[in-house]
């Protein structure tokens, strides 16, 4: 499988490692425990590799097919897009910003946690909207395709709304991870290409998906709340 000749082969090492540690990770519940993202662990005993190392660690089968489908969709054009190390600081960043939007968001739940590749996988679709923003993108499985542009904005604000639902927590779903990745990556995307002529599409898409974003983490860190 190829994109205009290059060779996917930094988004399948990615998908190698992730189902390799997944695998591992199935009879040693130890490492499990070292890799997942606690706040508590990284803001107050200095375990910064949590931020990196939770990236690679998926709680279920379902969970890490999920995210390598996604993955496998869309990093070998993003590999395309921006090259190899492009895409992998795009990756990278992305998972580390997606914690650390949720030690902004979460700040007063020290026992706060998650794992899994979801902001990473974040990051890599906003830097994919962010070069083709028309391109056709589903909402889920609903089999109705709209501009990417519109997809992101759609995803920010279900996310955000999500979030703040009375018991969002119990649902298993890190929508601020999620929101953070996608902030970072489209970030770091822009950093790596600033058009000569930015189009309207992708000026929407910073507008309706990215402004919002940061400005919902503002809200969050100086909204006030007892620590846990």
């Amino acid at each position: 499988m190829s994109f205009l000749g290059l060779q996917p082969g930094l988004t399948l090492a990615i998908i190698a490692a992730n189902v390799i540690l997944w695998l591992m990770l199935q009879s040693n519940h130890s490492l499990l425990e070292r890799m997942i993202f606690v706040y508590r662990s990284v803001a107050h005993d200095r375990e910064y590799d949590r931020l990196i190392a939770s990236g690679f660690a998926h709680h279920s089968f379902f969970h890490l097919l999920f995210n390598m489908m996604t993955l496998y969709y869309f990093g070998p054009t993003v590999e395309m897009l921006y090259g190899r190390l492009g895409f992998a600081v795009i990756y990278l960043a992305a998972i580390v910003g997606g914690n650390l939007f949720t030690m902004v968001t979460h700040r007063n739940n020290l026992n706060y946690s998650a794992l899994g590749a979801s902001g990473g996988l974040f990051g890599v679709v906003f830097a994919f909207v962010w070069m083709l923003p028309d391109a056709r993108l589903a909402l889920f499985f609903i089999p109705v395709f709209i501009p990417g542009w519109l997809f992101a904005i759609i995803i920010c604000w279900i996310s955000m709304i999500l979030s703040q639902l009375p018991r969002a927590g119990e649902a298993g779903i890190s929508h601020e991870g999620h929101l953070g990745g996608a902030v970072t990556g489209a970030l770091v995307a822009l950093l790596f290409h600033i058009p000569e002529n930015v189009r309207m599409e992708q000026v929407g898409f910073l507008a309706g998906s990215i402004l919002p974003v940061i400005g919902f983490g503002i809200w969050k860190w100086l909204r006030p709340g007892k620590g846990i």
